[in-house]
């Protein structure tokens, strides 16, 4: 798992497939970039897991920009309450 910056992580589906690894990095909001909604359920295994799902199929004609103001927020709004965050997609990293 890659921390950019302070609470703000990047990894693959590695990542939400291991409640362990969120727990450890102290994460508990997941921004998920993918064309399909991820099968694990909120706070599934992470207590107050908080989650974003964004519908994008991982294609260069992909329109990310459109999602951007959203994301951001969720990004700012769990950083700012002390959460740790993990963004992740299908084929991220």
């Amino acid at each position: 798992m890659l921390e950019v910056c302070p609470g703000l992580f990047l990894w693959g589906a590695a990542a939400v497939a291991e409640p362990d690894l969120l727990r450890e990095a102290g994460i508990t909001a997941v921004l998920t970039v993918d064309s399909e909604e991820p099968d694990f359920k909120t706070g599934a295994g992470v207590d107050g897991l908080r989650s974003l799902f964004v519908p994008a199929l991982d294609r260069p004609e992909t329109n990310l920009l459109s999602h951007l103001d959203r994301c951001v927020a969720f990004i700012e709004q769990a950083l700012a309450e002390g959460r740790a965050v993990l963004v992740w997609g299908s084929l991220q990293m």
